[in-house]
């Protein structure tokens, strides 16, 4: 059962490196569901064959974090978002167990490295048809990457996550080269390997990934060495030098390689204009409005619009993400998040210091070998932790599935690297261990089941939305309907059913069947609403159907709210010259329009603007002023 479970659990991780490469769930689902059921398999086991012992304290402030995260995650005010977060905590919880126990043999956790590197093969070969034109390239049919083109992002939506997941695989491949127990054809190809990924790292032109790709070989250098100091001293000389021609030679030829391309995007997006500043400001913002908790999980989506930076430019479209892991989570989980995160990194970085320095002063002496499967993947482990905590200053990857899981595998590693010694034994903590298995189950269960009662109604939607691109709209309804009848809690889908129902509404249409289509999507509309009352989007959907209806007053209402959920967008400012149009009000409408027109934040191009309803107006008004001059006329006349 172990192996089987081990087994399922590899099949995970490939299936979640395939297609969990965006922050949405939609196509996690099936990845989440393999690790879930490998999870559970693995606590039905019950005794797991573990070869070495864990890091008591390691495994506690993970279970202390998770546990915040996850009751915070369940007291967060929108539903729908914090699923997105407690899904990928549950599989990082439990790929990091699966990691610690059933994986604790070297050559299953080898087994990980070579799913990495195929996942690896798949994004540089999806990242080569990016680069030959195919830049919407998507691995499921229907689908299309939605980044602009100019740099590959393989599986991947965003280019700077295929980025992390390269430099994790980069690293770790380079510790097991040098030092775990393979053939020396296996050593070339990873060789080889290792210089397609560096590559590939540069075609992505990701600044900041360059830059903690940097920061972790340079610590993977520095521990490397001092490995080798405190054990074969006299093969010191030699490893630096080698190490000093080739970094330097690899260096100044991938440099030479992409140098065109840096240099195109540092003119396209220089560092000092760089638009992270203010996204930055409203995060900060955000947490100083709950600094203890923060305002629950993945609530940026709605905060950084209302505490949009005033000096940001008004053509910065909105960022769903603060670009920063770190301020990130102090906007939704606050100091007291960060403080757990932080003990989680510093027990796992001591545990993984503890092993290096145990193994130059006792397993080398014991066995006088340097080739350890276990100092690979400790030593790739530190590293690869270091570059994406490094990246993850200026990125979000963080939150997408692959790439936590992977982090979560690291920090397993670490957790329990292979330390055998009697006199270094860890510390136990009473009952944490059943704990550990009992929460593990929940969690496996949890993701077992979130796939099939979130998973199937995500997959109805995201089928709705490729069939009206098509034009088949009743088709779309019909999923639509379903969507949302098995997932009644999710706002989203409730949106986009009262759109849907909107859209349907044709010229011609009989007035029983146009009012009862409009009481539906006020009723969809008005339960999104209730279920996200921080969506200016929301309220600006449900106050145009309002006044479809005839609800002027609820109409007003709603907008109201949208300007308070979005003070510095035109979007709402345009609802309300647009609702006191219809109205008739035209003196208060100009005066609508015109404050739209002084708005920090504008409507993308292509999107209707104040200019073109402002010239609408005047039309109007130039109309009824020429039918006033008609029949005043007419009055005369007579």
């Amino acid at each position: 059962m172990q192996k089987l479970a081990l087994t399922l659990f590899l099949l995970g991780l490939f299936v979640t490196g395939l297609l969990g490469t965006e922050t949405r769930l939609l196509f996690f689902w099936p990845g989440c569901a393999l690790i879930g059921l490998a999870g559970g398999l693995a606590v039905l086991r019950w005794k797991l064959r573990v070869l070495f012992r864990p890091s008591d304290v390691c495994l506690l402030t993970v279970l202390l974090l998770s546990a915040y995260v996850g009751w915070r995650a369940w007291a967060s005010p929108v539903e729908v978002y914090a699923r997105e977060d407690a899904a990928v905590l549950l599989a990082c919880f439990v790929a990091y167990l699966m990691t610690v126990t059933a994986a604790s043999h070297p050559k299953w956790r080898l087994g990980i490295v070579c799913v990495l590197l195929v996942l690896a093969a798949g994004n540089l070969t999806a990242g080569w048809l990016n680069f030959k034109g195919r830049w919407d390239f998507h691995l499921v049919p229907g689908f299309s990457r939605a980044f602009e083109p100019g740099r590959i992002g393989g599986f991947f939506n965003n280019p700077n996550h295929l980025a992390a997941f390269l430099s994790f695989t980069v690293l770790l491949s380079s510790s097991v080269m040098l030092f775990a127990r393979i053939h020396i054809a296996s050593r070339l190809l990873l060789g080889f390997g290792i210089l397609a990924m560096l590559a590939g790292v540069g075609l992505t032109l990701s600044r900041g990934a360059m830059l903690g790709i940097g920061v972790g070989g340079v610590v993977f250098i520095l521990l490397a060495l001092t490995v080798v100091w405190q054990t074969r001293r006299p093969l010191f000389k030699w490893l630096l030098l080698g190490v000093l021609v080739i970094v330097g030679g690899l260096g100044g030829a991938l440099y030479k390689v992409n140098e065109e391309s840096l240099v195109k995007r540092q003119l396209g997006s220089p560092l000092s204009e760089d638009v992270r500043i203010h996204i930055w400001r409203a995060a900060l913002a955000q947490n100083a409005e709950s600094p203890v908790t923060g305002a629950g999980s993945r609530m940026f989506y709605e905060e950084g619009i209302r505490l949009r930076d005033l000096e940001s430019s008004p053509q910065l479209p909105d960022s769903l993400f603060a670009h920063n892991e770190y301020l990130q989570m102090l906007a939704d989980y606050g100091w007291a998040g960060m403080v757990l995160m932080a003990l989680v990194l510093i027990t796992h970085f001591a545990n993984g210091f503890r092993f290096l320095r145990w193994f130059a002063a006792e397993k080398f002496l014991a066995t006088g070998r340097l080739v350890s499967n276990s100092l690979a993947l400790a030593l790739g482990g530190i590293a690869a932790l270091v570059a994406t905590l490094v990246h993850a200053a200026f990125e979000f990857h963080g939150h997408v599935p692959a790439i936590a899981i992977l982090g979560a595998i690291v920090l397993g590693v670490l957790a329990n690297p292979g330390t055998e010694s009697e006199t270094l034994k860890p510390r136990r903590v009473w009952g944490l261990r059943f704990l550990m298995k009992v929460v593990m189950l929940f969690a496996s269960t949890a993701m077992i089941a979130g796939a099939v009662v979130f998973g199937v109604p995500d997959a109805q939607a995201a089928m709705a939305r490729l069939q009206a691109k098509r034009g088949e709209n009743e088709l779309a309804l019909r999923n639509l309907d379903r969507a949302t009848e098995s997932d009644p809690r999710n706002a989203e889908l409730a949106y986009q059913h009262g759109l849907a129902l909107v859209d349907s509404i044709k010229p011609g249409m009989k007035k029983e069947a146009y009012l009862r289509t409009l009481d539906r999507s006020v009723i969809e509309l008005s339960r999104a609403v209730a279920l996200n009352p921080f969506s200016y989007k929301y309220q600006l959907a449900l106050a145009d159907a309002l006044d479809a209806s005839g609800k002027h007053d609820l109409a007003l209402e709603a907008i109201q709210k949208a300007l308070i959920q979005a003070p510095l967008y035109e979007e709402p400012r345009l609802a309300l010259g647009m609702h006191l149009h219809r109205l008739g009000k035209f003196e208060e409408a100009e005066f609508a329009y015109i404050w739209a027109r002084d708005a920090k934040a504008l409507n993308r191009q292509g999107l209707t603007n104040w200019q073109d309803n402002h010239r609408q107006l005047l039309r109007h008004t130039a109309i009824l002023a020429e039918r006033q001059r008609k029949a005043l006329q007419d009055a005369q006349s007579r």
